[in-house]
């Protein structure tokens, strides 16, 4: 079980970090992200979480990629918890 957590944990971090940087060349960008090739990489990356985020909120598509940011987020704390549970990577 440890290490499906652990799996699941680093591609949740992963696209949290995919966020993060779609923050950051966005606010880089002036304006001009759209035809930002590396902003639109990194928005390819990210949309599975924005999609789920679509898709449990649908009269809201301009907030899809803060409520995927969110799941992701929530995600990553439950995986944290779990990871504590089952008292992965601790020294036997």
């Amino acid at each position: 079980m440890c290490p499906t957590v652990i799996v699941l944990k680093a591609v949740v971090e992963m696209a949290l970090l995919f966020y993060l940087a779609q923050l950051g060349v966005r606010i880089l960008s002036f304006g001009r992200h759209e035809a930002n090739p590396v902003y639109r990489a990194i928005r390819f990356l990210s949309s599975p979480f924005t999609r789920l985020g679509r898709g449990l909120v649908p009269g809201a598509p301009r907030h899809a990629p803060l409520l995927g940011f969110l799941l992701g987020l929530a995600l990553w704390t439950l995986l944290v918890l779990a990871k504590r549970q089952f008292q992965c990577g601790l020294p036997s």
